[in-house]
């Protein structure tokens, strides 16, 4: 496993302003899953900060405590960053006001209504499920290999942080509430059935959109790459499951190698897409190297 990376708040901004609506090599099932999750993110970052923020007073250990400030740091402007991109959504005639006041409503009634203990437990295991998708991203080239190179950079900086910071929440939720496997298993449960909720008609609204909604056959093939056998989502399944391990922490799940070689290029060049063409290459390379082998 490679060494476990600090949490380090990175103040990027991208040019999302020429980035057009199949941003994914022209890809809608590809580009609509990632568009759908953008749209959602703010407000989903914003009450994972609230819900950290809830246990903040409760802990003592004074690196866990600098760990939460710089993950409420790296949320805020992952947060900004996706807004940013949403306003670009909403001038190509995606419905982002009605999605976000939908969200906010959904979350809202979380937030009101379910104990603090369980909305840190929610967002422990969101934190699980974005840094496992993060590091998917970060280990397959199929994802983003033709996308736009703004987006891509996006992602990847994103699934970074998520990478950096995915034990934050669940180590408050060991020290400041005593944990509790019962609990964490629900949360995980009701959080993959929460992203297909909150996803799913986004995402629909979106092919409707692009018209791609009149084209079951590609929307099948768009899914298989998600959800097939050798799919994006499916190949995620094993380090998902690990959290339902008595004693799982999320370090156990490893850190992907790529992680090193986005940071080292990005700590030289200052630069999330020079970057993340570094780990494209990479992975384009063992792409190649592998088919070779065979």
């Amino acid at each position: 496993m490679s060494k476990i990376p600090s949490i380090q708040p990175r103040k990027t901004s991208f040019d999302v302003s020429n980035v057009k609506p199949l941003w994914n090599g022209g890809d809608a099932v590809m580009t609509r899953f990632f568009d759908a999750l953008s749209v959602n993110f703010p407000d989903g970052e914003r009450f994972f900060i609230q819900s950290v923020r809830n246990y903040q007073d409760d802990i003592s250990d004074p690196k866990l405590r600098q760990d939460i400030r710089d993950f409420i740091r790296q949320e805020a402007q992952h947060g900004i960053v996706h807004d940013k991109f949403n306003e670009i959504m909403e001038k190509q005639g995606v419905s982002v006001d009605k999605i976000v006041k939908n969200t906010q409503t959904y979350l809202g009634f979380f937030q009101k209504y379910m104990p603090k203990k369980h909305q840190l437990a929610l967002t422990a295991a969101l934190e699980h499920f974005t840094a496992t998708l993060g590091e998917g991203i970060l280990e397959n080239e199929a994802v983003f290999k033709d996308a736009d190179p703004i987006m891509r950079a996006l992602f990847m900086w994103h699934a970074i942080e998520e990478v950096e910071h995915k034990a934050v929440a669940f180590d408050v939720y060991e020290e400041a509430t005593g944990g509790g496997y019962v609990t964490r298993v629900v949360a995980l449960l009701s959080a993959t059935v929460m992203v297909h909720v909150l996803l799913s008609p986004v995402f629909w609204h979106m092919l409707k959109i692009d018209g791609s909604n009149r084209q079951p056959l590609k929307i099948a093939r768009g899914l298989n790459r998600f959800y097939g056998r050798k799919g994006f989502l499916t190949r995620m399944l094993p380090t998902y499951l690990a959290w339902f391990k008595p004693g799982f922490h999320p370090w156990d799940t490893g850190i992907p190698k790529e992680v090193d070689l986005w940071l080292k290029e990005y700590n030289k060049q200052q630069d999330p897409l020079a970057a993340s063409e570094a780990v494209l290459g990479r992975l384009n390379q063992d792409t190649l190297e592998q088919s070779h082998a065979a």
